[in-house]
């Protein structure tokens, strides 16, 4: 099922012939897509930069449905694709499955805008509760390409009681992680049910897991 996502993201918007949302829906009713996808959204909304056009993707559980448009209340997260993104990603769509390659290439269109939502949760955006979570103000991001080709890179900073979210290395950072898709995949689902429930006690599992978590693929450099 390897870019049966990227039609999920891409397809409709890029074929000119094909715009109705039972059409989408007739692409993604698979059970791979279904469960890749599962506790990384709820609902996600896509923009497309050059034409404006947006809808609304709705994880069900077991399947997914589709809205025109985007109510930014009611979205986990906000996509923004350029068509060059779209087209290139389509190329991929032939033999039905969802490769660690194709894992990259998705979480690389989807890293940026879900890292800025889940920053802005009290747990990270407080400053004392940052650092009782253990995350660190400045860290160098790298999502692993497991082709071995180049890596996607972001710096993430805490300034002025908010986060910077940058594309690029920039400063000196106190943490560098260098993640797989699947551990940013496992980080990107623990976050997201602790943003769900929202409770003190599911952030004080989340903080656990995330200090175990990071021993797996960050090296701390302020020590």
């Amino acid at each position: 099922m390897r870019n049966l996502l990227i039609c999920l993201l891409f397809i409709p918007i890029n074929a000119q012939d094909v715009s109705s949302l039972k059409t989408w829906e007739n692409i993604l009713q698979t059970p791979e897509l279904v469960e890749y996808f599962h506790g990384i959204f709820n609902h996600l909304g896509i923009i497309i930069k050059e034409t404006g056009e947006s809808f609304t993707i709705h994880h069900k559980g077991d399947s997914f449905s589709f809205e025109e448009g985007i109510i930014k209340e009611n979205v986990d997260f906000v996509v923004p694709l350029e068509l060059q993104n779209i087209e290139n990603m389509v190329k991929h769509a032939q033999d039905g499955k969802i490769s660690a390659n194709e894992s990259w290439r998705i979480l690389n269109v989807l890293f940026t805008p879900m890292t800025r939502v889940t920053l802005k949760t009290p747990v990270l955006s407080v400053n004392w509760r940052r650092k009782l979570a253990g995350v660190e103000d400045l860290t160098h991001v790298y999502l692993l390409n497991p082709s071995g080709e180049e890596a996607s890179v972001h710096t993430l900073i805490y300034v002025k009681g908010q986060w910077l979210v940058l594309k690029g290395l920039y400063g000196d950072a106190r943490r560098i992680y260098k993640m797989t898709p699947e551990q940013s995949l496992e980080y990107q689902r623990e976050i997201f049910s602790a943003m769900q429930i929202n409770t003190l006690w599911h952030w004080w599992k989340f903080s656990k897991f995330y200090k175990k978590w990071r021993k797996s693929c960050s090296v701390d450099t302020s020590v």
